[in-house]
């Protein structure tokens, strides 16, 4: 995991609070989006934690860049207003959470994200929801083709079974797993396990 965070105290508290979680390494730190790509081009990582607002700019090609390198961002920032937080979904971002959450919420947020979620601050997520609330009548469900293997999935979290439960039985890695499910999270925009099993049983 790397971070790109331009203020040097919140640089440190997020780091110091990473410490706390043994499972998520910070390999890099960077202030600007320049060097952030530097870290993404020296690094082999699978997450970020990025600020919006660099010292050489916003952050959006450094969000675009990493998305291309199939690493999961998730936009750690102040700003709540609709052309931040669209921007930077638009440039790929798979999360976004605002500083004032705990660092708890941090670190609950990078595991979610790393197993294929999309970790959003409840009052981002109440935004998006505002913002595409449909005041007619809903159309239906375009239909969304799974792979054997990506049924396979849903039928066993439909059983409660766990990511490293389906590794098992699969004789898959972890991380092939996570792979996998980030895809059929994007098939079925969702962003959990239940909403997918549920998806696919209403259209089933």
């Amino acid at each position: 995991m790397i971070l790109v965070e331009d203020d040097e105290i919140v640089r440190r508290e997020i780091a110091s609070a990473m410490a706390g979680f043994p499972d998520m390494v910070l390999v890099g730190e960077a202030s600007s989006a320049r060097a952030g790509r530097a870290l993404l081009a020296q690094s082999a990582v699978d997450l970020a934690i990025v600020d919006l607002n660099l010292t050489d700019g916003k952050a959006h090609a450094l969000i675009a860049e990493a998305k291309d390198r199939a690493v999961q961002v998730l936009v750690l920032t102040v700003h709540d207003d609709d052309e931040s937080i669209f921007e930077a979904l638009r440039a790929g971002a798979a999360g976004y959470l605002l500083k004032q959450e705990s660092h708890v919420a941090l670190g609950s947020a990078l595991c979610l994200l790393r197993d294929g979620g999309a970790p959003i601050s409840p009052r981002i997520a109440r935004r998006l929801l505002e913002n595409f609330r449909a005041p007619c009548a809903a159309t239906p469900e375009p239909a969304v083709s799974l792979t054997p293997r990506e049924r396979e999935l849903v039928e066993l979290f439909a059983k409660g079974i766990t990511y490293s439960e389906v590794a098992d039985l699969l004789g898959l890695s972890l991380n092939t797993v996570r792979s996998h499910v980030r895809n059929l999270y994007e098939k079925l925009q969702v962003c959990s396990k239940a909403e997918a099993v549920a998806r696919v049983m209403n259209r089933a």
